[in-house]
């Protein structure tokens, strides 16, 4: 399965995330340039969905690799401000390039991105949490 899937890079996430969150998603605070990021944190978060263990995918399904962009840029914060935002709009986007509509409604998304922003679970279940609410609202592209 990873084969055939594309996976988010850095240009990526600059060109299209960063500009869309910029362009379309105004809320009361800005999000900083994104050459203000840090930068190993955000590169981490990249690779993170092609993690393998031996020969084993981590994150093997492409949900699981959704879920991963979406927790991980929240728990990790590499945007100085717009976290939760760049990680609603990075997963709608890899999900978007790989066949997949990601299609809670906005209100819904952000309230879920702001709860997972605020708990203090144990990494996999809140994972899990992410997957099951990524899985909910995706369906394949006609």
């Amino acid at each position: 399965m990873a084969r055939d899937i594309y996976y988010l890079n850095l240009e990526d996430i600059k060109e299209l995330c960063f500009n869309l969150v910029t362009e379309l998603l105004q809320f009361q605070e800005p999000i900083p340039e994104f050459e203000t990021r840090f930068p190993a944190k955000l590169e981490s978060v990249l690779e993170t969905p092609r993690q393998t263990f031996g020969e084993d995918e981590l994150y093997p399904t492409l949900f699981d690799k959704a879920a991963c962009y979406f927790y991980f840029i929240i728990k990790n914060h590499p945007f100085l401000n717009g976290n939760k935002r760049m990680a609603i709009v990075t997963t709608y986007v890899f999900l978007k390039v790989n066949g997949y509509i990601f299609s809670a409604p906005w209100k819904i998304m952000y309230s879920f991105a702001i709860e997972m922003a605020n708990s203090s679970e144990d990494h996999k279940k809140e994972f899990k949490k992410v997957l099951t609410f990524i899985k909910k609202y995706s369906k394949k592209s006609k």
